[in-house]
């Protein structure tokens, strides 16, 4: 089988218009860029051939075009030299040769001085282009096929003529400079051709951390070497590499049209609101009602609290990953001479969202060596980040799932979440903001999952909500008026199920959930009789004697006809409780130890200044 089925731009950077048709005249093509092409012997039974034009710049990743013009201009100087030499050398051995010029001879002159001044001229304006390439698009009867004069010489018939990657699975390279590989699509019967190549080298490493396969070396292997892969293409080259949306919904589409059991997106950014966008209803639909288990990068903006990135730390219904560093990662990885304990990287994002909800959804291994582009004249290199842990645990995921498709065991999103969430591994010192249901046990959940097979509500998901607080997805008390009283909600759980669910099997549906809380300082019933539509209640939070710090408390609700499975819901609660300061002396000092990966949290509030100060101190002084 294929390790690529498929390959798509989602961003639009390698589109190419190729609208201009023209036919063979005299045996050559009239191309865009003013060359005269000459078609290799292709069958084209219209004799029409449609022309485009694209600049390399425009799809090369930057540091690819930094090496290129680098070389580039290493050639442009090395000639420029020799030729400013020779002008020189001629405008001297004239000045030696006719000491007193005629006036014919002062017009020679002249032309000499012109040719070198022209050519300092053209030192000091440098600017290099870059490759500018025909794209020629033609119909052979049966499918639509692309070439690309990548040499610049005209010369078609020496450059590969390749059609949509899914249908052949073709590619070819730029030049051996560049090692720059690519791929094509042609949509609108020929008036669009899509150059598909890679905007860096993140896409490569992070897919080789989910499923690269090395048959003579197993060591170097992915996590799910089985598995194939379609690559989407959603960072845009023009912009650095960014993402704008469109590149998402476009990889959407390919998901389904290639029938995908899993998406991994190692991609983010911050969001002013958690959980609600355009994209996350498009997230939403394809993991509630198409059934395709979507991971993705939890952020890597910690350690402050709330820091957890769109969409993977905000979105209810990705699985957001954290990213964790175990010892023997900080021996091969980054050559440590002492030996610590597994913890999580500072900088990998923590919650809570705004919104309450614990952000991070499982933390994996967030660094590794993994496979990197042929342009960057390397065959591998070592990276880290949450967008490392994502396809960590996606590889997992799919590890899972081909264990249940060979035994003939059906899934949904919600039931996989579920199962790695309640199997995760916790680890000693680090917090719950940051590592959230601990760190993904493929073992533990592939035990989970034949334990808990079938379960007949695996279809269900619910929904946590905190009406007295705008819908919030849970209880997060921050702000210094905040802690001077308990907190009373009301908390709404609703089941979920997909759109094209039979609605027998809503009204079949109850549930009698064992409420739990694991904190004494949040009060809640132990019972909760749940329906279809849904049923809430009362929750009592009381701040006021906890020590200063970030506090975290869960509601759980496993369902009474199977506990040992664990919470089908989670009701998370956080408490920020400030430095208490007294009004006349708002100082404290205070001598802090820490251990390698440690981090303390320190929080001053204004809740108990005086009257005078309610806005906010004065004077905020730290020293360290």
């Amino acid at each position: 089988k294929p390790k690529i089925v498929d390959l798509v731009d989602g961003s639009g950077s390698g589109d190419v218009t190729t609208t201009t048709v023209r036919e063979v005249e005299d045996g050559v093509l009239q191309g865009l860029t003013g060359r005269e092409l000459r078609p290799g012997k292709w069958k084209n039974p219209s004799g029409e051939y449609h022309l485009g034009i694209k600049a390399a710049w425009e799809i090369y990743p930057r540091a690819l075009v930094r090496r290129m013009t680098g070389k580039r201009r290493e050639r442009w100087d090395a000639e420029h030299r020799e030729h400013t030499a020779v002008a020189r050398d001629a405008l001297l051995a004239f000045d030696a040769k006719t000491p007193s010029p005629t006036e014919a001879e002062l017009r020679d002159r002249v032309e000499l001085q012109a040719r070198l001044t022209l050519l300092e001229k053209m030192q000091e304006n440098y600017d290099d282009p870059g490759p500018v390439f025909d794209c020629v698009v033609f119909h052979d009867g049966k499918h639509w096929r692309a070439v690309i004069d990548t040499d610049e010489d005209g010369d078609l018939g020496d450059e590969k003529a390749m059609t949509n990657y899914r249908v052949a699975r073709e590619w070819a390279t730029f030049d051996a400079e560049s090692l720059y590989n690519f791929a094509v699509n042609i949509y609108e019967d020929g008036d669009l051709l899509s150059i598909v190549s890679d905007c860096g080298s993140h896409g490569t490493h992070v897919a080789g951390i989910v499923a690269a396969n090395y048959p003579d070396r197993p060591e170097m292997n992915g996590i799910a070497p089985g598995a194939q892969i379609v690559a989407v293409k959603i960072g845009d080259t023009r912009i650095g590499s960014s993402s704008m949306g469109p590149g998402q919904a476009r990889g959407l589409v390919a998901v389904l049209e290639n029938r995908c059991d899993l998406i991994n997106m190692s991609y983010g950014g911050s969001s002013p609101l958690p959980n609600a966008s355009h994209m996350v209803k498009l997230y939403d639909e394809i993991v509630n009602d198409h059934g395709v288990i979507f991971v993705a990068s939890a952020g890597n903006s910690g350690p402050a609290l709330s820091t957890a990135g769109s969409p993977g730390g905000t979105s209810s219904s990705l699985i957001g990953a954290g990213a964790t560093v175990s010892a023997e990662m900080m021996r091969a990885q980054y050559s440590m001479r002492e030996k610590l304990p597994d913890t999580q990287y500072t900088w990998s994002s923590r919650g809570p969202t705004t919104d309450g909800d614990l952000g991070v959804d499982i933390s994996a291994p967030g660094g590794a060596i993994a496979p990197v582009p042929n342009w960057s004249l390397q065959p591998n290199g070592q990276k880290n980040g949450t967008s490392m842990a994502a396809p960590s645990t996606c590889g997992g995921i799919a590890l899972l799932l081909s264990g249940l498709r060979a035994k003939g065991l059906e899934w949904t999103p919600q039931l996989v979440k579920r199962a790695i969430q309640n199997t995760g591994q916790d680890l000693p010192g680090v917090e719950r903001f940051a590592m959230g249901r601990g760190v993904l046990r493929v073992d533990r959940a592939w035990e989970w999952l034949q334990k808990h097979q079938p379960y007949s509500k695996t279809g269900v998901r619910f929904d946590v909500s905190v009406p007295g607080r705008a819908g919030a997805r849970g209880i997060y008390l921050r702000e210094p008026d905040e802690q001077l009283r308990p907190a009373e909600e009301n908390v709404g759980i609703t089941p979920r199920f997909r759109n094209n669910v039979d609605n027998h099997e809503k009204v079949d549906f109850q549930m009698e959930v064992a409420l739990a809380v694991d904190a004494d300082w949040v009060q809640a019933p132990d019972v909760l009789y749940l329906h279809a539509g849904g049923r809430s209640f009362r929750v009592l939070v009381d701040p006021r004697e906890l020590p200063p710090g970030a506090h975290y408390a869960e509601i759980t609700g496993p369902d009474g006809a199977d506990p040992s499975a664990g919470p089908v819901f989670r009701v998370p609660i956080t408490v920020i409780r400030p430095q208490d300061l007294p009004s006349h002396d708002p100082t404290w000092t205070e001598t802090l130890d820490f251990t390698p990966g440690e981090i303390q949290r320190r929080g001053a509030g204004a809740a108990h200044a005086p009257a005078a100060h309610q806005d906010g101190a004065e004077v905020l002084g730290v020293v360290i």
